[in-house]
C-alpha cells in the first residue's frame, strides 16, 4: 500500500475512535416560572444530566435577579426604585442590565415613533385595576397620567447612571424584559459551549445554533392564510428571535368592546383592534420591542417603515379574542 493510503487510514481510524469516545449529545429540558410566565430552556450537550442541571440552575438564579432588577410589581425593585426618584434630578447609580434594557427601550421608542414606550407604567397600572374591576378607567386619570409619559422622560449618561425628570413617571418594561432575558440566559450556555439551544420566555424565543442533525428548531406561529384561520404556520429557525404578540386571552370586555392589554402610548388608551403580530429578529430582545410597537401601529405602519429595518420579518394577522 502507498504510504500516503497508509496514513490517511491511520488518520482516518484516529478519527473514528477519538469521534467514538465522545459521549452523544443529550438533549435537556428544563421549566422555571418567572416574571408572570415560564421560561423553557432546551440546549443539546455531552455533558452528563448533574453538569446541565447546574447550569439551568445557574440560568434560573440569573432571571430571579432579573426579576428583581425588572419587575415594576415587587415594591423594593430596582426599577421601582429608580421609578420612586422620579422628579429628582440627581443621577442614580443603576445596575448594568437595567441601564442596557433602558437604553435599548430608549432606541426602540424613538425608531417606532413612540408606539413603543415603557414610560407607561402609571397608565398600565390603571388598566390592571380596570381589569380586575372588569370596569374602564376613568378618563381624567387616564389624561393625567398620559402627562407624565414620554421617552424623554428617562435619561442615561455613560456613568450608568439614570434620572426621571418628570414627577409621576412609572416604567413598565412589560414589552422588553422577558426577550431581554431569553437573550442573556442563550448567552450564558454560549459561554459555557452549548450552543445549541433555545430559550422559551413566554413565547419570547431566543434561539441558537440547530438541533443536531436539522436545519433549524421547529417554531410555529398564527398563520397568515386568509383560509386558515385559527391555523398554524412553521419555520425552521436558528440563531435569531421570533416573537409573537396580541391579546389572546388578557383583555377587559366592557359593553361588547373587548380592551387589549396593549396600550397606545399616544392616547393611553388600550387597542381595541386586535392583531396576531409575529416578529422574527436578529434576537429576542429585538423581536419582543417591534411585535409591541407593531400591535400599535397595525399592517400600515409595518409597511411604512419596512423598508428601513431589512432584519426584521413581519406577520400580522387578524386576531381573534
Amino acid at each position: 500500500m502507498h504510504l500516503k493510503h497508509v496514513l490517511l487510514a491511520c488518520v482516518w481510524l484516529f478519527c473514528s475512535l477519538h469521534a467514538g469516545s465522545q459521549p452523544a449529545e443529550k438533549k435537556y429540558t428544563y421549566v422555571h416560572p418567572q416574571m408572570g410566565t415560564t421560561f423553557k430552556i432546551t440546549f443539546y450537550s455531552r455533558l452528563d444530566s448533574i453538569s446541565s442541571q447546574a447550569i439551568a440552575t445557574e440560568i434560573f438564579s440569573k432571571i430571579d435577579s432579573l426579576n428583581l432588577l425588572f419587575s415594576d410589581y415587587l415594591p423594593e425593585s430596582e426599577l421601582n426604585r429608580l421609578c420612586n426618584q422620579a422628579g429628582n434630578l440627581n443621577w442614580i447609580n443603576i445596575s448594568s442590565d437595567l441601564w442596557n434594557i433602558l437604553d435599548l427601550s430608549n432606541y426602540f421608542t424613538q425608531a417606532s415613533s413612540g408606539a413603543f414606550d415603557v414610560s407607561l407604567g402609571a397608565i398600565t397600572r390603571l388598566w390592571r385595576k380596570a381589569r380586575a374591576m372588569k370596569e374602564l378607567p376613568d378618563s381624567t386619570l387616564i389624561s393625567n397620567a398620559l402627562r407624565s409619559t414620554g421617552h424623554t422622560c428617562v435619561q442615561l449618561n455613560a456613568k450608568q447612571q439614570a434620572r426621571i425628570i418628570q414627577a409621576g413617571t412609572r416604567l413598565d418594561l412589560g414589552g422588553i424584559a422577558q426577550g431581554y432575558t431569553a437573550d442573556l440566559c442563550l448567552k450564558i450556555l454560549r459561554s459555557k459551549g452549548i450552543r445549541r439551544a433555545l430559550i422559551d420566555a413566554g413565547g419570547d424565543i431566543a434561539i441558537g445554533d440547530p438541533p443536531p442533525y436539522s436545519s433549524g428548531w421547529l417554531i410555529y406561529f398564527p398563520s397568515c392564510s386568509k383560509d386558515r384561520a385559527d391555523h398554524l404556520d412553521s419555520l425552521r429557525l436558528s440563531n435569531c428571535g421570533i416573537t409573537t404578540s396580541g391579546a389572546t386571552t388578557r383583555y377587559l370586555e366592557v359593553n361588547n368592546i373587548k380592551y387589549s392589554h396593549i396600550i397606545d402610548p399616544r392616547t393611553g388608551w388600550a387597542l381595541t383592534e386586535n392583531y396576531l403580530v409575529t416578529v422574527q429578529a436578529p434576537n429576542a430582545t429585538i423581536a419582543d420591542a417591534w411585535a409591541t410597537a407593531f400591535n400599535v401601529l397595525g399592517p400600515l405602519g409595518w409597511e411604512s417603515i419596512q423598508e428601513e429595518h431589512p432584519e426584521l420579518n413581519v406577520w400580522i394577522i387578524k386576531g381573534n379574542y
